[in-house]
């Protein structure tokens, strides 16, 4: 069983948590019950050189040591799922860190637990920190969470010996908010931003309109695909490898994994493209069985556990020599 990476969606890309402050969601939505973390609770402003304030509907919680950007009304609304088949609440969480250096800690020592405060319900999963990098001086972590359910939730961080917690109502979008969404993505879309072409086809793939509708998620992964998109790239891969809306294909999963792959730097789809064709590779899906090819990509995609499988199929020689290809490919595709 080999690790899958989180898909990373650059900051630059609007957030599910951006979208669905677009309904003009009011506190008071919240029940008393739930103690939500507000803006007025711990004002905190960031050390230089990170902005003053994050994106609209957000705003800067923590301290210089942990700090994060809830919601200002205290409310996730309208949370997708990571596949049409799962029924848990998918969310994508940034955190920051003074002195944090992606280039050092690739997978941040970041941890997040959470736990449903109003009725009883399993704990939140979370998966292996990331990072990524708006500009090369405001690196972030961030962790994608599946919520078990709706309602009053308590999340917090942990970063060695620093804890950040807050607490958040996680509510669904009625069906005319959801329509909202998806009307707002596509007139964007459709006049050419190629982040809401990805983001469009992420909302169909993962039923964040009210159900799945694979045709029209090719349609716009593809679009934002040919313009480029390592996200969109990546996702086309999965499609084709999970036969989503097309026959299962692993060649052409491969061929997308791999363009997506070439994106630099590794964040979001870039990064998931190469731990996604070294998977290929290790199992022979697609692409002819090659440890070394697959150590290459896991070592190029920071993948710690799927480095340390392949490492375990291969001779001291096979080693040597995935390193000095991973070398190569960094030094032809220096970041500039």
């Amino acid at each position: 069983m080999f690790t899958r990476l989180l898909a990373l969606v650059s900051l630059l890309l609007l957030t599910q948590t951006s979208l669905s402050q677009q309904s003009q969601t009011t506190t008071g939505d919240v029940p008393e019950t739930c103690p939500v973390t507000k803006a007025s609770d711990q004002p905190f402003i960031p050390p230089w050189p990170y902005p003053k304030a994050p994106y609209p509907g957000e705003y800067w919680f923590g301290t210089d040591k942990l700090w994060t950007a809830p919601p200002i009304d205290g409310t996730w609304r309208g949370l997708g799922h990571y596949t049409p088949t799962d029924p848990t609440f998918r969310q994508k969480l940034f955190w920051w860190r003074q002195g944090y250096d992606w280039r050092t800690e690739p997978q941040p020592k970041l941890r997040v637990t959470g736990r449903r405060l109003d009725s009883p319900a399993p704990p939140l999963a979370a998966d292996r920190a990331n990072n990524g990098w708006q500009r090369r001086d405001q690196p972030f972590m961030v962790v994608g969470i599946n919520l078990p359910t709706l309602g009053c939730w308590e999340i917090t961080g942990h970063y060695e010996n620093d804890e950040l917690t807050f607490v958040v109502w996680v509510a669904e979008l009625t069906e005319g908010q959801r329509e909202g969404q998806r009307k707002d993505l596509l007139s964007k879309a459709e006049g050419g931003d190629v982040g809401a072409e990805s983001w469009l086809g992420a909302g169909y793939e993962q039923g964040w309109f009210g159900r799945a509708d694979f045709p029209q998620a090719l349609k716009w992964f593809r679009r934002a695909a040919a313009h480029g998109n390592p996200d969109a790239q990546n996702s086309l891969g999965q499609m084709y490898e999970n036969g989503e809306g097309v026959p299962r294909d692993y060649v052409q999963a491969a061929r997308w994994y791999r363009k997506a792959a070439e994106n630099v730097p590794d964040r979001g789809g870039a990064g998931q493209g190469r731990n996604n064709l070294g998977i290929l590779y290790m199992e022979g899906l697609g692409v002819p069985k090659d440890y070394v090819q697959a150590y290459m990509w896991f070592s190029l995609s920071n993948s710690e556990a799927n480095l340390s499988d392949a490492k375990a199929q291969m001779t001291p020689a096979q080693v040597l020599e995935a390193e000095r290809m991973a070398t190569e490919w960094k030094n032809r595709h220096s970041e500039r």
